[in-house]
């Protein structure tokens, strides 16, 4: 290669002249800020008429009325979407809290009357006689009563003997109230039940105890009031007379017998007296191994009369004359005195 290519190429391969500055750069530009705006003062208050100086005048506080509460029931009030809502009726303030409508709903619920009867006047006799006023009574009944009298003639037949008799009956009666009810201020038995024990006598000396219960349910509030009185009662053989012709002496004798049963069912007027009607069954005491004297045969009696506490006489009068006429002019008719 000739020295002219080594030239050119050696020019080629060199780089572009660096330019240099010959004075320094000019600096940016920073825009002035501006300067604020003025504020404009409020202007200054008038000077008042009235001196400042002079005290504030008091004033009494008003109190705002208790505002009454609306009977009115709720309303609805529509909105913009259709829907409704309530608007209850302001509360009471304190006290009673319940209103006339609301007590009267009460006594409605309850059977309670507005304005009660003024209390009833106090109970005669001690309770001695029985009254609705009264709760528990303590009484003594005595029953006059025509009976109709039946008896087994013989065991190996079927004969009954049949007789008219009368039937004297005075028990003890101890009632304690099981129902009541509330009148104003007072309290009335309606229902009273316990136990009574007693004697019955009927004709030629034939004599029987009784225990049993007795109930009376009361119809009225009154001393006059009408009642249903129930009793029953066990009733067991307790004397006899015998016969002239076994050779018995005719005098009252002691005699055992089974157990039997007696029921009765009256209308009474308070506990003065009672209307019945009932009757009583004795049981057979006839087994082989007994000797023939204390044999009894099956017997009963369906008998009607009267029954009341004997405070106020009639009925005490009544069942001592049944009692005696009974046993003087009524017999057995198959016994002989």
């Amino acid at each position: 290669m000739s020295a002219t290519a080594w030239a050119l190429a050696i020019v080629a391969s060199a780089g572009p002249p660096v330019q240099r500055p010959s004075a320094a750069a000019p600096s940016p530009t920073v825009p002035d800020s501006p300067e604020p705006a003025p504020v404009a003062e409020p202007p200054a208050p008038a000077p008042s008429a009235t001196p400042t100086d002079a005290p504030p005048t008091e004033t009494a506080p008003v109190e705002a009325a208790p505002s009454e509460p609306s009977d009115a029931p709720p309303t609805d009030a529509p909105t913009a979407d259709g829907e409704t809502f309530r608007v209850a009726p302001a509360e009471r303030p304190g006290p009673p809290y319940y209103d006339e409508k609301d007590l009267g709903a009460l006594r409605k619920r309850y059977h309670v009357e507005a304005n009660p009867p003024p209390p009833p006047p106090p109970v005669r006799w001690r309770c001695l006689i029985a009254d609705p006023r009264c709760a528990t009574t303590f009484e003594i009944n005595a029953t006059s009563a025509y009976a109709l009298r039946f008896r087994q003639d013989n065991v190996n037949t079927s004969d009954v003997v049949r007789w008219n008799s009368g039937r004297a009956q005075y028990d003890i009666w101890v009632n304690l109230p099981v129902l009541a009810e509330t009148r104003g201020r007072a309290r009335f038995t309606k229902m009273t039940m316990g136990p009574k024990a007693g004697a019955i006598v009927s004709d030629t000396g034939d004599t029987w105890g009784n225990v049993g219960m007795a109930m009376r349910y009361w119809f009225g509030r009154g001393r006059w009031a009408p009642a249903l009185e129930v009793s029953s009662a066990l009733t067991f053989k307790l004397a006899r007379r015998d016969a002239l012709e076994t050779g018995g002496d005719p005098k009252l004798h002691m005699q055992r017998g089974p157990v039997g049963f007696t029921m009765d069912v009256g209308v009474g007027i308070g506990g003065f007296g009672a209307i019945i009607i009932g009757g009583q069954y004795d049981s057979p005491f006839a087994r082989e191994d007994v000797p023939e004297r204390f044999r009894t045969q099956a017997a009963g009696t369906f008998f009607i009369g009267f029954r009341g506490n004997i405070l106020w006489g009639g009925p005490a009068a009544a069942a001592v004359l049944t009692h005696t006429l009974t046993q003087r002019y009524v017999r057995d008719p198959n016994r002989n005195f």
